[in-house]
């Protein structure tokens, strides 16, 4: 395949054909290149390769770029769609299970969302969405903030742990006060059904989700099947709200 439309190549000096011939062999490179990264590894001049950009019709390099960035993602076969999520992320009574825990929550006087690190945010995100569904929801995001006192004297309260892997430290001593207290409902969303917070709660709702860690430490596992929960809950809980 011709890059640029260009058929005919006659117009295009020895130095142009140099610079294309690098070009067309290391377009996935070139697109994050300066001009004199190009023009180094082209063996030319930058401005042997600023005329050259101009004789094919571009008006900047940047331009040049984003064609060529374009061209290439166009060229590339497609290996897979872009399929996030599926039935398979989830156990098979997952719908059933989102609505005992909708139903506990609307019948609660308190709910709380916790979690850590990035459970944080998530935590945050599932708070203020059943606020807005009028539901009295904070989100607790500090391992030592003084949550048994808060709820000293409240009944009716649900806790909604979020923990991918259900091994959190500090969110495990945050709620062990709560295990046996008859005013306290645990819920946890996790990935591990066998983890240490899923057996302290009397609900889970569970995913499956490859782990990927950056160097062994950032975890960048996917978050989406937990956005699915929260959003499966609050549908159902719009429902509970509107009727």
């Amino acid at each position: 395949m011709t890059l640029f439309g260009i058929k005919d190549l006659s117009f295009l000096s020895s130095v142009d054909l140099t610079i294309y011939r690098y070009v067309s062999q290391n377009t996935d490179k070139v697109v994050y290149m300066r001009v004199r990264d190009l023009a180094q590894n082209a063996h030319v001049s930058n401005s042997s390769v600023m005329r050259f950009i101009h004789k094919i019709g571009f008006n900047s390099f940047p331009e040049f770029k984003a064609y060529l960035s374009h061209n290439d993602l166009l060229s590339k076969p497609k290996t897979s769609e872009m399929t996030y999520i599926d039935a398979s992320n989830f156990p098979k009574d997952i719908s059933f299970r989102l609505e005992l825990v909708a139903n506990a929550i609307y019948q609660s006087d308190n709910v709380v969302t916790i979690g850590m690190g990035e459970s944080a945010f998530l935590a945050e995100y599932a708070a203020r969405r059943m606020a807005t569904l009028g539901i009295n929801s904070n989100a607790i995001v500090d391992p030592f903030y003084p949550l048994e006192s808060k709820l000293k004297n409240t009944s009716n309260n649900i806790l909604l742990c979020f923990s991918i892997s259900g091994e959190t430290s500090e969110l495990i001593e945050l709620i062990n006060e709560f295990v046996n207290n008859d005013d306290v409902t645990l819920v946890c969303i996790t990935s591990d059904e066998s983890s240490t917070i899923a057996k302290m709660s009397r609900y889970v709702l569970s995913f499956s989700e490859e782990r990927h860690y950056l160097a062994n430490h950032f975890d960048l596992s996917s978050q989406i099947p937990v956005m699915y929960i929260i959003e499966g809950l609050d549908g159902i809980l719009e429902t509970m709200v509107s009727d």
